[in-house]
């Protein structure tokens, strides 16, 4: 069976831009953080030093207890052979350490990272001047009456916070943050922020742009195509939409070559024919994507969606603006010609799809929206079916999201808000960014 490349760059795309792949491979945990919690607080910043493989296993876990000389060591160590620098290791102790102690060990590796990049940190290499740097440079916060409590044993969650945000100040000083694919629209009384997401990714989108973060941390209210996060419900109506009524099997809905192949396919990665034969085509394709990506380096709770969802839980109030369910009814809406070229492209594309999607991912983090728009649009839709992919995928999901984003503009005047949805939906010539200028809209695209 013949698939163009123009097939298989789009269904590798496919997987890119729809939040729903990412609520699929949810499951799969970026990280081995151990049962016992971190403090609710440090939560966040802890799974952040996690994806950045800062400290050692004996890190993650017991997280309030008394950090040691090995794990202050393996954080030192880890933070700069982040960066590809080699760190002189010291002798390591099981005596707790305290905070001077874990800022002096932390400064020694950055100024390590940074001395190998022909770059300066403090000025002052004092104990004093160390603690200045640290403090200018947000990774040294102290209380209200600015004691920063130098004395206190640190414990292991505190660790490797310091950690976290040394490791992003070295990738801003070193220039290595992620660009994104990141806009601002206004008008006269409110601000919409536009961020193009990669809904899967290695990690490697972290950390994004201290322009995307300020923007973030500046709005209201964050916007996302499907709050993938919000319960069972959805899960429910997945599987009444996923799954074939009656006596029909899959073998109805696609032709015999492809249905072999598929049969095949799934008795490889231990799916029971009673399972795979119920289920949609659609649903299928999502079911090994979510298999290959769980064999790859990409993950769906390494996506941008996840990770501002996961920041805005409990102390945003996050929109939808399509939802599950919609998207669920998209891909049941579509013919079967798509369903099963979806299906095949999926089975046949694995190696073209983790190519497509790491091409993607770079020319994200560099912020190079051009290529990417290229990569994406640049051919015709000739046939039937890719024009329905168009239609179905982009231009009605963009003209609605474009809608509501003027609703955002228009109707209310006293929040700003900051909107994540698919790179895909931004750039185009019916993407969300062209159209808002073309209604008369103020449009900036952020790059800095």
């Amino acid at each position: 069976m013949n698939f163009s490349k123009r097939i298989k760059t789009l269904i590798s795309i496919l997987v890119v831009i729809v939040m729903l792949s990412g609520q699929l491979a949810f499951a799969d945990e970026p990280a081995a953080i151990q049962p016992d919690m971190p403090s609710e607080w440090a939560a966040f910043d802890i799974q952040m030093a996690s994806i950045y493989k800062l400290g050692g296993e004996q890190s993650y876990y017991n997280f309030a207890q008394e950090a040691n000389g090995f794990h202050l060591v393996d954080a030192a160590s880890s933070l700069s052979s982040a960066f590809g620098v080699a760190l002189e290791i010291v002798e390591k102790s099981e005596k707790p350490v305290t905070r001077k102690e874990v800022i002096g060990a932390l400064y020694n590796a950055l100024n390590n990272v940074l001395t190998a990049n022909k770059k300066a940190a403090a000025k002052d290499d004092s104990q004093e001047g160390i603690v200045k740097y640290f403090v200018e440079s947000g990774i040294l916060k102290g209380k209200l009456n600015g004691d920063y409590a130098l004395e206190d044993i640190c414990s292991k969650q505190e660790l490797l916070i310091f950690a976290k945000r040394a490791f992003e100040h070295l990738a801003y000083e070193l220039d290595m943050d992620a660009k994104g694919a990141f806009w601002k629209v206004s008008d006269d009384n409110n601000t919409v922020y536009l961020l193009g997401s990669i809904h899967v990714s290695d990690g490697t989108l972290f950390p994004m742009s201290k322009a995307i973060m300020n923007a973030y941390d500046e709005s209201e209210i964050l916007a996302v195509e499907a709050n993938i996060l919000a319960g069972e419900q959805d899960t429910e109506y997945i599987m009444q939409k996923a799954f074939l009524a009656g006596d029909a099997t899959i073998d109805q809905l696609i032709s015999k070559e492809a249905y072999e192949i598929y049969a095949q396919t799934m008795q490889m990665v231990g799916v029971p024919s009673q399972v795979y034969n119920k289920l949609k085509p659609w649903y299928a394709a999502l079911v090994l994507q979510s298999v290959q990506m769980a064999q790859s380096s990409y993950q769906g709770t390494l996506g941008v969606d996840i990770f501002f969802l996961t920041k805005a839980m409990n102390v945003k109030p996050i929109v939808e603006l399509e939802g599950v369910k919609f998207q669920i009814d998209m891909f049941d809406s579509f013919s079967a010609e798509l369903q099963e070229q979806y299906l095949l492209g999926i089975i046949h594309g694995e190696e073209v799809n983790n190519k497509v999607i790491g091409d993607l991912l770079e020319l994200w983090k560099k912020g190079d929206m051009e290529t990417l728009e290229k990569m994406m649009f640049s051919e015709e839709a000739t046939s039937e079916t890719m024009k329905e992919f168009n239609e179905k995928l982009f231009e009605t999901r963009n003209h609605n999201m474009v809608d509501k984003v003027e609703l955002m503009l228009v109707k209310d005047d006293s929040n700003d808000y900051f909107v994540v949805v698919g790179a895909g939906h931004m750039i185009g010539e019916t993407g969300i960014v062209k159209q808002l200028i073309e209604k008369g809209y103020k449009v900036e695209r952020i790059f800095k």
